[in-house]
């Protein structure tokens, strides 16, 4: 591994120690409105995200490959990876990140249209398997873009898990983040990932949701699903482009260098 790439992991890596140990509180109103949701909502809501990844996993990873040319972003990973191959530059490193920015501005605008059009109506449900099948997409590309083969059943707990981690906070999240980088060689059952992933999810919109679902305040809700998204594509286009530099190590980068401090 040649210098350059050695700089750029320990650059990513400060921005993981950032993301993990960042605070943030709900505010006293959220803490209020979250008492007074409904058991039957938080019920609702793991279900219709349960069912969602489900659906899409188990019988709609071909549908999403529709929307996006694989392809292309597997050719263009492969041009850029030769380019840094041959001359390991900081520019050429970051033009790595250029399909993933230009995707996700796509992604972005599908997300929030979405749930800005619900938010309108009142609907505080029917948008989540278009939020998960958005969220999927994104992270199929920035995978691709970084020459990642998302369909085996290991990398989509690796999704699954990666998703978890960028919506928990505290102590949690650093957790879930150990947990994410642990071999997969031991993967629990799909369908218990889907189980814990759609629990997270939907406690983190919980609020929201139930606030997407009175007409009048709707548009605050539906604007949260443009923020899950920036999240979760932040924090899983960080950790896939470390993989990929990862994968560059040949003289060992230190576990002590990634350290939470």
């Amino acid at each position: 591994m040649g210098k350059k790439i050695h700089q750029t992991l320990f650059k990513l890596n400060k921005q993981e120690i950032k993301i993990l140990n960042s605070s943030s509180k709900d505010s006293e109103l959220k803490k209020k409105i979250y008492d007074k949701v409904p058991d039957k909502l938080v019920g609702a809501l793991e279900l219709a995200f349960y069912k969602a990844f489900e659906a899409i996993f188990i019988n709609g990873t071909t549908l999403i490959e529709k929307t996006f040319n694989k392809e292309d972003l597997t050719l263009e990973h492969e041009a850029r990876n030769y380019v840094i191959d041959k001359k390991e530059t900081f520019k050429n490193i970051k033009k790595l990140d250029t399909p993933t920015k230009k995707n996700n501005l796509v992604n972005q605008t599908i997300t929030t249209t979405s749930g800005l059009g619900m938010g309108l109506l009142g609907l505080g449900l029917p948008d989540i398997p278009i939020l998960v099948a958005t969220i999927l997409r994104g992270i199929y590309q920035t995978a691709s873009s970084y020459g990642v083969d998302y369909d085996t059943k290991e990398e989509k707990v690796y999704i699954l898990r990666l998703i978890s981690t960028a919506l928990l906070k505290g102590e949690r999240k650093v957790v879930m983040n150990d947990y994410l980088e642990a071999p997969l060689s031991n993967v629990i059952d799909l369908k218990t990932e889907i189980q814990i992933t759609a629990k997270i999810m939907a406690d983190a919109l919980l609020v929201e949701k139930f606030i997407q679902g009175i007409p009048i305040v709707g548009v605050i809700g539906g604007v949260t699903n443009l923020f899950i998204y920036r999240k979760i594509s932040k924090y899983s286009t960080l950790k896939y482009k470390t993989r990929y530099l990862m994968n560059k190590n040949d003289s060992g980068f230190l576990m002590s260098d990634r350290e939470i401090r």
